[in-house]
């Protein structure tokens, strides 16, 4: 007798209408975001996990390129009255300096976070850049949604950097997205 018998399906089973099997259902992606898919996010999360990898190096390279390229922001940050920011390297820098610049950087990190746990719905990532906005109005006197967008340069420059020969275009093209994103809903808690 052998060990594989084919069953024969009786005539009943046969007439039954087939239950389709489920399709893997495609994330769907806020469009607050501005990426076209849930596929480029998933990208662009990738890369920042590179990115986060040298989060020490990655926050030092972006918030000082962007306090070197506008020299004059530095008055806006009271822990940075001390640091000579045309001198400051990654074995100098200052704890005030080390804590701002990580900071920054963790609120891209927490965006990216919120997004992935509810992509169709981005708006706890819009509410931690709204308030983050907010603290900015609250603690830095003076600063306007023209000093978020000066980081974005020297955004796209670390983001380039820590990549290397990984950034491209394609990449580049992710990273202005996700930081005009950005831009939006901190500059619209700055100015609430």
């Amino acid at each position: 007798m052998s060990i594989f018998k084919k069953l024969r399906k009786s005539e009943k089973d046969s007439k039954a209408a087939k239950v389709p099997s489920p399709e893997p259902s495609l994330k769907q992606l806020d469009s607050r975001i501005g990426l076209a898919s849930y596929r480029d996010f998933y990208s662009l999360k990738n890369y920042w996990k590179a990115i986060d990898r040298k989060r020490s190096d990655a926050s030092f390279l972006f918030f000082s390129s962007y306090l070197k390229q506008s020299p004059e922001n530095v008055k806006l940050y009271p822990k940075l009255k001390n640091v000579d920011i045309s001198k400051i390297t990654p074995d100098t820098a200052d704890a005030g300096f080390e804590t701002m610049a990580a900071n920054y950087l963790k609120v891209f990190d927490d965006v990216i976070t919120a997004v992935e746990e509810t992509p169709a719905d981005c708006s706890d990532a819009c509410s931690r850049l709204i308030a983050v906005g907010k603290i900015h109005r609250a603690k830095v006197s003076g600063m306007s949604a023209t000093q978020f967008q000066d980081m974005e340069k020297p955004f796209i420059e670390t983001v380039s950097e820590i990549l290397q020969d990984r950034f491209n275009e394609k990449v580049e093209n992710l990273f202005r997205k996700f930081f005009q994103f950005c831009l939006k809903y901190l500059s619209e808690g700055l100015n609430s």
